[in-house]
């Protein structure tokens, strides 16, 4: 719990402290804008390291900065687009990693008990929880299941899935890995086939009868600013698994 603390606080100051520097110094031409992006990437590398350094949670420090930083940057968009880019490389990489290093060592542990529990997980115990987040926000069924299935995902599991094994003695991380390893697999393959045409089908269900409350522009697809739904029905799915 103090971990969790000292990273959120940490990474709001530091987030904070960043925005206002980078407004700064790109308003009074003190910093050229090419080199801005670098910077922005710079402070997740930043929040995350100098957060382990003080006892503080990484992880926690490197989003609630974010969060800070979005909150007081007046960066132009096109160097927030370097960070994702660069992000999505990473992501690629890791993938690559999880394919080639992960998934071969795990493979022949798994069994029926862990294809199980990530079709569970993928299903029942995901789509469950985002539909109670979303009760009483006034989307339709069709909208909450979109968000559902398509929703938490991602990295997240991988990285998740890795820090809780590390704290697992060698003896309760053994069965954890080879579950790990099924779900996450289970996800990019489920996800990567049903993503464009689920898109399209819910885009054109949102063209013929249009959102039940919130704007199509609020509804948030990872990756995307606003209007997300507008280029999902555009480009024929949500993006990357």
């Amino acid at each position: 719990m103090v971990e969790l603390a000292v990273g959120a606080a940490y990474g709001a100051v530091v987030g904070l402290a960043a925005g206002w520097l980078l407004r700064t110094t790109l308003r009074n031409g003190w910093a050229a804008e090419d080199f801005a992006g670098a910077g922005v990437l710079a402070l997740s590398l930043l929040g995350y390291t100098s957060a382990l350094a003080l006892g503080g949670n990484g992880f926690v420090a490197a989003f609630v900065a974010g969060l800070a930083f979005g909150t007081m940057h007046g960066a132009p968009q096109r160097v927030l687009g370097y960070v994702e880019q660069s992000a999505a490389l990473l992501s690629v990489l890791v993938w690559l990693v999880f394919g080639t290093l992960l998934l071969p060592e795990m493979a022949a542990d798994f069994t029926w008990q862990a294809v199980l529990y990530a079709v569970l997980s993928l299903t029942v115990i995901r789509m469950v929880p985002v539909a109670l987040c979303l009760a009483g926000s006034g989307l339709d069924a069709r909208t909450v299941l979109f968000v559902g299935w398509f929703g938490p995902r991602g990295l997240a599991s991988v990285i998740f899935g890795l820090l809780a094994v590390e704290e697992l003695d060698p003896a309760g991380a053994h069965p954890v890995l080879p579950v790990l390893a099924c779900t996450v697999l289970l996800s990019v393959l489920a996800h990567g086939l049903t993503s464009a045409p689920l898109a399209r089908r819910y885009g054109r269900a949102v063209d013929d009868t249009g959102p039940a409350a919130a704007p199509a522009d609020e509804l948030p697809v990872r990756g995307m600013a606003g209007g997300g739904l507008h280029r999902v029905r555009r480009r024929g799915g949500p993006g990357r698994p």
